[in-house]
C-alpha cells in the first residue's frame, strides 16, 4: 500500500515527465490514484507552491523544487558533493585518494581523502598544480590530447629536466610520447618515484558523457609498499569512483559556495 508521500512524489514525476502540464484527469490515470484523491492532493502542493494551475485547468510542477535543489547545492559546495565518493574509495584502498580538478590549463588537486592509518603513509598538498608529466594525474590529463599540445603543456610548465624530481621522472619528449601511449592505451596512468621520491600513484580520467576530461581521480602512497602490481590492482575500483564523480560534475557550476549562501532562504 502506498504512502501518502509515495502517492505526492508520484504526481510530482508524472508532471516532471510531461512539462506540458496535464489534466486532472490526466494525473490520476498516469499516478494511478483516484480522482478525489489526486485532487485533494494537487490542492496541498499548490498550496505550498510546489505545483501551479493554468486558466485552462492542466497542471504544472513550478520552479520551487529546483531552486530548492540549487539552494543545497550552493551551501554544499561541490567538493562536498564528491567527499562520499572519494571516503568510500579511501576506506577500500587504506591509502590516500585525490581528485585534480581542471580549472583553465592547470590540474589543481581540490579534494582528498585519507585512508591509511599512522605511520608511513602519503599526505595530500590540497591547492597545488599537478606537474603534468610527472604525476599520474597529470598524465591521465595530457593523454586525453594530440602529442603536440601535450608537448605543449609540458614546456610551459619548464619542469622536463628539472633537477629537483624524482628519480624515475620522464626527461625527454620520446620518453613522454610512449608513456602517454601506454596511458591511452591502458586507460590509466602509473607514477612512481617521478614527482618526487617515495611516491606512487595511479589515477583515471574523469570525463563527461561526451569524453571530455574534467579531471582526474588518483590512489597516492609510499613506494616503499606500492609497486606497479599493487597500484594496477585498484584501477576497477577508480574507474567505478570516478563514474560516480562524473555524474556529479554537471553539478559543480552550482554548487560553489559563497559568503551569502547560507544566509539566503526560498520561502516555501
Amino acid at each position: 500500500m502506498r504512502s501518502a508521500v509515495d502517492r505526492i512524489f508520484d504526481l510530482l514525476q508524472a508532471l516532471i515527465d510531461e512539462p506540458r502540464g496535464l489534466s486532472l484527469v490526466d494525473l490520476a490515470r498516469s499516478a494511478q490514484l483516484a480522482r478525489p484523491t489526486a485532487h485533494r492532493l494537487l490542492a496541498d502542493l499548490i498550496r505550498r507552491g510546489l505545483v501551479r494551475q493554468e486558466s485552462g485547468g492542466n497542471y504544472f510542477i513550478s520552479l520551487t523544487l529546483a531552486l530548492m535543489g540549487l539552494e543545497q547545492l550552493a551551501q554544499r559546495g561541490f567538493v562536498d558533493l564528491c567527499q562520499p565518493t572519494l571516503d568510500t574509495l579511501a576506506e577500500q584502498c587504506g591509502e590516500l585518494v585525490r581528485v585534480a580538478w581542471l580549472e583553465g590549463e592547470r590540474l589543481v588537486f581540490v579534494a582528498e581523502a585519507q585512508g591509511s592509518g599512522p605511520g608511513l603513509r602519503y599526505d595530500a598538498n590540497l591547492g597545488r598544480q599537478a606537474i603534468f608529466h610527472v604525476t599520474a594525474v597529470g598524465k591521465c590529463y595530457l593523454a586525453q590530447m594530440p602529442f603536440s599540445e601535450a608537448t605543449r603543456h609540458v614546456d610551459d610548465q619548464s619542469m622536463l629536466r628539472d633537477a629537483h624530481l624524482g628519480p624515475r621522472a620522464l626527461r625527454s619528449m620520446t620518453a613522454l610520447k610512449l608513456e602517454l601511449s601506454r596511458v591511452r592505451r591502458q586507460g590509466y596512468a602509473v607514477a612512481v618515484d617521478e614527482a618526487e621520491v617515495g611516491a606512487a600513484a595511479v589515477a583515471v580520467p574523469i570525463t563527461d558523457t561526451l569524453g571530455r576530461f574534467l579531471g582526474s581521480l588518483a590512489i597516492v602512497g609510499p613506494s616503499a609498499r606500492l609497486d606497479r602490481s599493487k597500484l594496477t590492482r585498484w584501477v576497477p575500483h577508480l574507474l567505478e569512483s570516478s563514474g560516480a564523480l562524473a555524474k556529479l560534475a554537471p553539478l559543480e557550476r552550482y554548487s560553489r559556495k559563497t559568503e551569502t549562501a547560507a544566509r539566503r532562504r526560498i520561502a516555501v
